[in-house]
């Protein structure tokens, strides 16, 4: 019994040794570092806040992943105060109050920083907009207002030196908000020293399409192309505020420049005089056309040279129409001039407007007796058809006309003996 407990002994202390011999196991290498920012006196916009925390990380992960986790929480003042030397200086204008780590395989970095005076405050913003027209301008600067409001809050609570590279961040995010607020237009921001301070934004065409040039066009029922096109000059200056406008930012506010040159219609003397309704359309390239819609409640007049084609046409001839509306009732004069034997015909006519698309009414020319009824039908913006009754012929004629534009007109004439022709209308 002695014997074996002399025999184990040995072999106790065998086990003892070897396990003793055993190193010991090495703590979890640092394999992911996360920063916990907290910054005295409230938190700047986040992509200051962003850009800060971004430094940290990278200033952290070059001195700690892959140590092991245990030998950095013994060694955590000698790396803090490592670290605190390289965050002064890749985050200027910030003053590191409390730096701190939670080590394990992901290590939390925090850190408490507290901004250097002087402090940039509450920073005016100025906006210009070279190569907009004033009038233009208060448009423009409606879509610029939230980006004016950003980029005060970029400002704000900002230490001045940590402008040396803030700045690009500011100025690259004024651009991005320009851009996607305002179509077709960039914009550069920069901060002018201080104290004071001042802010200022710069906004501009982004691509070479601008509005360069602007064309004018009449269409109208009731007044002659000819006296429309003396107030040609006069209608495109009040187009004149397009001039220079990107032309992605005009296709996307085209409505609202409509109304803008709507309103300078409306106050132009002629319009007001004569009781013209008259509506823009633009057609916008970097040479725009405004095409105006010009019709007056009061008169009526219409100027049309006509040149007919086929066996059966009557001769060529230029047919003026001059009438005054009474609400929906106009009586009218028509005098017609044949250039072939330089006659005249003359007639008077009453006309009745049956809602937007219907007219009906009757003629009386002086050169025989009797009446004329008409009806008149609109099947389209350019297409209407027009038939009338002649007692004194015992006919039946139906005129179909398409407009070609705001000049030209096909017509195609069939009577009821027959006969069909062409015509050509032009507007004058």
């Amino acid at each position: 019994m002695l014997a074996a407990v002399r025999l184990r002994l040995p072999l106790a202390l065998v086990v003892i040794l070897a396990a003793s011999a055993v190193p010991a196991r090495a703590a979890d290498p640092i394999q992911r570092v996360e920063v916990g920012l907290v910054v005295e006196g409230g938190d700047p916009h986040p992509l200051i806040a962003r850009r800060i925390v971004e430094s940290i990380t990278t200033a952290s992960e070059r001195l700690l992943l892959g140590r092991d986790s245990e030998v950095v929480a013994r060694q955590e003042a000698a790396l803090a105060g490592v670290l605190r030397e390289v965050i002064d200086r890749v985050v200027r204008g910030y003053r590191i109050v409390g730096l701190g780590f939670q080590t394990g395989a992901t290590t939390l970095v925090r850190v408490h920083i507290q901004p250097r005076l002087p402090m940039l405050g509450e920073v005016p913003v100025t906006t210009s907009l070279p190569g907009v027209h004033l009038d233009a301008q208060p448009l423009v600067r409606a879509f610029l207002e939230p980006v004016v409001l950003e980029f005060r809050g970029l400002v704000s609570r900002l230490p001045a030196d940590a402008l040396e590279w803030a700045a690009p961040i500011i100025e690259q995010r004024v651009r991005d908000l320009v851009e996607g607020s305002a179509p077709g237009f960039t914009g550069t921001a920069r901060i002018e020293s201080g104290p004071p301070w001042r802010a200022a934004v710069s906004v501009t065409a982004r691509d070479t399409r601008v509005i360069r040039d602007i064309g004018v066009r009449f269409r109208s029922s009731s007044i002659p192309i000819v006296l429309l096109e003396g107030h040609g000059p006069q209608v495109a200056s009040m187009a004149e505020p397009l001039r220079g406008l990107p032309v992605a930012f005009a296709l996307a506010q085209r409505a609202r420049l409509e109304a803008l040159v709507g309103e300078q219609l409306r106050a132009y003397p002629p319009v007001r005089q004569y009781g013209v309704v008259a509506s823009p359309t633009l057609r916008i390239a970097e040479v725009t056309y405004l095409s105006v819609l010009a019709d007056s409640t009061l008169y009526r007049g219409r100027v049309e040279a006509r040149l007919n084609f086929g066996a059966d046409a009557p001769a060529p001839d230029v047919r003026v129409q001059l009438g005054r509306l009474f609400g929906s009732v106009e009586p009218f004069v028509e005098m017609t001039l044949v250039p072939s034997n330089l006659s005249w015909r003359w007639a008077a006519g009453l006309r009745v407007q049956a809602g937007t698309d219907l007219a009906m009414g009757v003629l009386t020319r002086f050169e025989h007796e009797g009446l004329e009824p008409f009806v008149q039908y609109r099947l389209s913006p350019d297409m209407h058809i027009h038939g009338a009754f002649m007692p004194r012929f015992d006919l039946i004629e139906v005129t179909l006309t398409y407009r070609i534009n705001e000049f030209l007109s096909w017509e195609t004439v069939a009577n009821s003996r027959g006969a069909v022709w062409l015509r050509l209308a032009s507007n004058l």
